[in-house]
């Protein structure tokens, strides 16, 4: 009995050691699986997680970058949200159904993203030296590359672009690393489950755009 008990707390400790950080891994869990499901319920538990996790990032953690980017989250988040529920309901503009951008695209992107990576992380680190209250960056660089992935996976997928997937899974094997490192185990954990979302999440879209396929070579 008592070693059940305690197989059972060292599970629960895997999603929080605090009420915040358990509330903030359900969420996020069940907001990324109603994405992949392409449901818009899981923007509203996105934004719990994301008003969450900025504290633990900037006063738990000294995760500058990561703390930024969670800040920003509520509202990009809430610009998903407004996109979904208007593109759902515009019947003129035709299906709201999972695409790939095209390959000169998906060129452009890479080096924006390239471009924003440096500027980001150069930037993070002056304003580390200049302002007293923000802490010496932990990781810049891995830390740029998470944040800066993470903003343009947001808004591919505000906008049902596959390439968002790709952007997750790199940002997800990076985290789970960058966590445990941080000695924050339960965070490393959530972006062990995030990765295979990910990989869900790519496997439904892509089913949803071969349907619509589908049904627009039958119409």
């Amino acid at each position: 009995m008592e070693n059940n008990i305690l197989a059972s707390i060292q599970w629960l400790q895997l999603f929080g050691s605090t009420p915040l950080e358990i509330i903030a891994t359900v969420s996020a869990i069940l907001g990324v699986v109603l994405i992949a499901r392409q449901n818009i319920l899981g923007w509203p538990l996105g934004i719990l997680w994301a008003s969450i996790s900025a504290w633990l990032a900037i006063t738990e953690w000294q995760l500058v970058s990561d703390g930024i980017l969670y800040l920003s989250y509520i509202p990009i988040q809430l610009y998903c949200w407004m996109v979904w529920i208007k593109r759902g309901a515009a019947v003129e503009q035709g299906a709201f159904v999972p695409q790939w951008l095209s390959q000169r695209q998906q060129q452009l992107l890479v080096v924006i993203v390239v471009l924003a990576i440096l500027g980001w992380g150069l930037s993070i680190s002056l304003l580390a030296e200049k302002v007293s209250w923000i802490p010496q960056p932990s990781l810049l660089w891995l830390d740029s590359v998470t944040t800066v992935l993470s903003f343009f996976a947001q808004f591919l997928q505000a906008r049902k672009r596959m390439e968002n997937w790709v952007g997750w899974c790199i940002v997800n094997v990076l985290g789970i690393y960058i966590y445990w490192i941080k000695a924050a185990p339960i965070y490393s954990f959530q972006y062990a489950i995030f990765l295979g979302l990910g990989i869900y999440g790519w496997i439904q879209w892509q089913r949803s755009q071969r349907f619509a396929l589908a049904v627009a070579g039958n119409s």
